[in-house]
């Protein structure tokens, strides 16, 4: 079966699947080809007649295998700047929507993954779900005003505001509500969506942020030392795709501390300063926000290393290249030590806190300290594979429902599918309009732990938290 939508730019056709009509592959944009390659993002141009929305469109280009990309039936273009929608029906009720920005550091993924599959949230909760494509890696992120202008930064930035604005336009042609769009996003989608913010962005209504970096943002000094690694790119008048992918390989993309050479930066137009100054100095918007990370975040990034790797010396220099200076780095790993049985879970837990959980709590403390609503959360429900503990990434099939899709992650037994429908429900509830726990009201305030044991905590972990305060690049 299939299903009308009418825009302002024309009709869509969708597909009926199990009550929720999904509309794949819809232009927001103009294709950021030829031209318009290091441009911001143009409107898109309208169609007669009804156009086809049945199948997902080209993603971003990005480093993965044509056998990968045809296994999963996807393929890969510039003209990647369209959406997903997810809807109970094309009608003209008026329900909560959720845009939902996916991660990959900014050089990685697409609205179309199996885990962000948006049916089930989208038919349990009686909501609109949006998924999206921008432009990664060099396409997305380059810092070369002097090559291409001033309204060439942060490409990627400025294609989801441009997608937001859409959804603002558009969106009740799907049923959905234009005044009642929360955006969330993980990892580097939680970076945006703080971006997003410290730039005043008020094209949704609430917030969701989930396993974000957030200190990832550049200084344009630093974004300009990666342009300068692609030097060759500018001898060459159009550089082809492939070109551009085979140079961004080459750009070191650190490890500890992790490095985002392909995050936004302080560009001075669509970043004037960093999420963490903005929070606590700038009129933000004063909208309510729901925010946390996983306990053990780092787990899965360190999985990659041999056992032998983690000696008391390796986990000092990790300490030292983490907090610089700031503090003696033998107390560091002391404090860390503490509570936890081996080096590999001590040196994950400083990297968990340096780049997801410090940054995260500070950015949301600020935002409530400032009379905002914040609902603050730590997922602690654990991998399936041993090690792993609540990992990175475990947040999305709990949301989406797709436990399916990565067993690995959170697991796909009654237990997984009990914890995912409470993780929907709050969500839910959040995404409504609703308040869905109590609320964080800056430092020792409430969190929500959410796992085998979910409850509320106070105070929670605020002393190891701190050793990070202000240790940030761009942090003023």
């Amino acid at each position: 079966m299939t299903a009308v939508a009418h825009t302002s730019y024309g009709a869509l056709r969708g597909e009926v699947l199990d009550g929720v009509v999904v509309f794949r592959g819809v232009p927001y944009a103009a294709p950021p080809t030829g031209e318009r390659r290091w441009r911001p993002p143009q409107p898109v141009s309208g169609w007669d007649g009804v156009r086809d929305a049945t199948a997902f469109g080209p993603i971003a280009p990005q480093d993965i295998s044509p056998q990968r990309l045809a296994k999963r039936g996807l393929t890969m273009s510039e003209d990647c700047l369209t959406l997903n929608i997810w809807t109970p029906a094309a009608d003209d009720q008026r329900r909560p929507v959720l845009v939902f920005l996916h991660g990959g550091g900014q050089a990685q993924g697409h609205g179309s993954a199996p885990l962000l599959d948006g049916a089930r949230l989208a038919r349990r909760g009686d909501i609109v779900v949006v998924t999206l494509n921008f432009r990664l890696g060099v396409l997305g992120s380059l810092y070369a005003p002097d090559w291409h202008g001033p309204d060439s930064t942060n490409l990627a930035v400025r294609d989801q505001r441009h997608a937001l604005q859409w959804v603002r336009e558009q969106i009740a042609a799907f049923g959905g509500d234009s005044g009642a769009v929360t955006v969330a996003g993980q990892s580097s989608g939680a970076v945006a969506i703080a971006v997003l913010l410290a730039g005043g962005c008020d094209l949704f209504d609430r917030a969701i942020l989930q396993s974000g970096g957030l200190e990832r943002i550049r200084s344009a000094e630093a974004a300009a030392g990666v342009a300068e690694q692609l030097a060759a790119l500018q001898r060459s008048e159009e550089p082809g795709v492939m070109d551009i992918l085979a140079a961004q390989r080459t750009i070191d993309t650190g490890f500890v501390p992790p490095q985002g050479p392909f995050h936004p930066c302080i560009d001075g137009d669509v970043i004037s300063e960093h999420p963490l100054v903005a929070a606590r100095t700038s009129d933000m918007p004063t909208i309510p926000i729901l925010a946390g990370t996983t306990r053990d975040e780092w787990r899965i990034f360190d999985a990659a290393l041999d056992e032998e790797v983690f000696t008391e010396q390796y986990v000092r220099d990790r300490a030292r290249a983490l907090a610089g200076d700031a503090h003696d780095p033998d107390v560091v790993v002391a404090n860390y030590r503490s509570g936890h049985d081996t080096l590999r879970e001590a040196a994950g837990a400083m990297v968990t806190d340096y780049h997801f959980t410090a940054p995260t709590e500070q950015f949301v403390r600020a935002h409530a300290e400032r009379g905002n609503a914040v609902f603050r959360y730590e997922l602690q429900w654990p991998s399936p594979r041993a090690g792993l503990g609540a990992c990175h990434d475990s947040c999305l099939p709990l949301l989406f429902g797709n436990l399916a899709a990565a067993p690995v992650l959170a697991g796909d037994d009654d237990a997984a599918r009990r914890m995912s429908d409470a993780v929907q429900e709050l969500w839910l509830e959040f995404i409504r309009g609703g308040e869905p726990w109590e609320r964080y009201v800056g430092a020792a305030g409430s969190t929500l732990l959410l796992g085998p044991e979910t409850g509320i905590a106070r105070d929670h972990r605020s002393e190891q938290l701190a050793v990070w305060e202000g240790r940030y690049p761009a942090y003023g």
